[in-house]
């Protein structure tokens, strides 16, 4: 049995996790998730990009508590956070437990979210607060 990301374009499954985003090749800017349309900065063609590794650390810039929605997992509430990456991207990612306020540390880990048709683990990225 092996482990796989949910979303295999986008995360590697290493320990730390890796977030996969893209570098413009023309002015440097580094974007998550990857845009299939261009840069939004020179506007450079997608073909211009190179993959760019990320790691999943940063700080929240803003937090929310989900009290509703409309999946059965996960189950509420739970912490939704923008988080301002280590490698300049922003994302939007539900934060582990009830202690995330502005600026707090936060680093990524995966968690095991399900099984596909042979067995194999698929887990999705979350953030967790780090003193």
């Amino acid at each position: 049995m092996t482990t796989e990301a949910r979303h295999p374009h986008l995360l590697k499954p290493t320990n730390p996790p890796i977030i996969v985003g893209h570098r413009c090749i023309s002015c440097e800017q580094i974007a998550f998730p990857p845009d299939p349309y261009g840069c939004e900065k020179c506007g450079s063609p997608a073909s211009n990009f190179e993959s760019w590794d990320l790691e999943a650390r940063g700080s929240v810039r803003a937090v929310a508590m989900v009290y509703r929605h409309h999946r059965p997992t996960p189950p509420t509430p739970f912490t939704v956070a923008v988080i301002d990456l280590v490698g300049g991207p922003v994302v939007k990612a539900i934060v582990e437990g009830d202690d995330a306020v502005v600026g707090s540390s936060v680093e990524g880990f995966l968690v095991p979210e399900d099984q596909n048709d042979v067995g194999n683990v698929i887990v999705d990225l979350r953030f967790r607060v780090i003193q």
